[in-house]
């Protein structure tokens, strides 16, 4: 007797749910929990000539299957995780949204609110096997996430300081290490302990709450030392610094080393430049939408065709210098705005 495991959910889509329910008479929900929880069985004792089938079907379909005596061990359930996406090129947006509308079965709209809505989390209780079958299938960075087992990050958002300390020493009566003098941030709370202040205080504050597996990051180059043949070599050869630029470089500090990573590649990131000897800085990145200020307005004609595809009836004041957004935009989209007004010679400045 054989056991038919699917792997992954491979080059599938969901649409292969209704042909696999009529093709062996499964329930259509239990299949998509098989599918998007994988590996999982499939068909177990099932005869030698019905395992072929079942495979030669699945296989067809492009999902990864494997066909094991009923003797050896089954797959342990795996962890139920959540993904998100982030796109690191705003002008591959299309082709994501495209991408995984496909792969959510789902239409080309609904699958763009997903993505403007950051940290855009587009499925959830789903498989690690799922999730990287996502990564193979999409042009951006996709990452798997376990909801009760991440760290967390409150950011407090009332005007007023003294508000914000207030919270900020609720959390630290619960020996939750904070650095001092801190009055926006809290961070690496775990999954009770943020639920334990949230049950509590959440209703009565401003707050914003991070998974830090999704949170984003810059990276900016504080100080090195042009003397160090290691930095500099290192500032050349691995981040792509032109050799003839650094002493200038240098003179303007602090510069924008990475625009932004997750927190996993932050951690990473910030010791290996330690390790070389390179000083820097992170500062988060909020999500949500933001406004833009433009500046450095060169050619009114073709910035007024660009922001026709962002807004309607735009207004824009020659005299004035500087532009700003009439509604904030969602990240990708402020993302993708600023950089076709970068191409023409525009001066872009974040207001969050």
């Amino acid at each position: 007797m054989k056991r038919i495991i699917i792997l992954s959910v491979g080059t599938a889509t969901p649409h292969v749910i209704k042909a696999l329910s009529e093709a062996f008479d499964i329930n259509q929900d239990l299949l998509f929990k098989i599918l998007y929880n994988a590996p999982a069985v499939f068909l177990d004792n099932a005869e030698e000539e019905l395992a072929k089938k079942a495979f030669l079907i699945l296989t067809e379909l492009g999902l990864e299957v494997l066909v094991q005596n009923t003797d050896e061990t089954a797959p342990l359930p795996t962890e139920a995780l959540d993904v998100s996406v982030y796109i690191k090129d705003p002008v591959k947006l299309s082709t994501v949204n495209k991408q995984l509308s496909e792969f959510l079965g789902c239409n080309e709209s609904e699958s763009l609110q997903l993505l403007l809505n950051e940290p855009s989390v587009v499925l959830g209780g789903v498989s690690m096997a799922t999730a990287e079958s996502l990564q193979k299938r999409i042009d951006a960075e996709v990452i798997a996430s376990n909801p009760k087992l991440d760290l967390y990050t409150i950011e407090f958002t009332a005007n007023a300081e003294a508000d914000r300390q207030k919270l900020i020493n609720l959390i630290r009566s619960q020996e939750i290490a904070i650095p001092g003098g801190e009055t926006r941030w809290v961070r690496n709370l775990t999954y009770e302990q943020l639920n334990q202040f949230l049950t509590r205080y959440r209703s009565q504050h401003e707050m914003k709450i991070y998974n830090q597996s999704y949170s984003r990051f810059r990276i900016l180059l504080e100080d090195f030392n042009p003397e160090s043949a290691a930095q500099t070599d290192f500032l050349v050869n691995e981040i792509g610094m032109p050799q003839e630029a650094l002493a200038e470089i240098h003179a303007n500090l602090p510069l924008l080393l990475d625009e932004s990573v997750n927190h996993g590649e932050l951690e990473q990131k910030l010791a290996l430049y330690k390790q070389v000897g390179l000083r820097c800085s992170d500062e988060q990145i909020p999500f949500g939408k933001y406004s833009l200020a433009v500046s450095n307005i060169t050619d009114s004609e073709k910035f007024r065709e660009i922001l026709d595809k962002f807004f309607k009836d735009v207004t824009y004041d020659q005299s004035s210098g500087t532009w700003k957004t009439p509604l904030p935009l969602a990240s990708i989209l402020s993302r993708l705005l600023e950089k076709q007004l970068e191409i023409l010679g525009c001066e872009i400045e974040y207001e969050y």
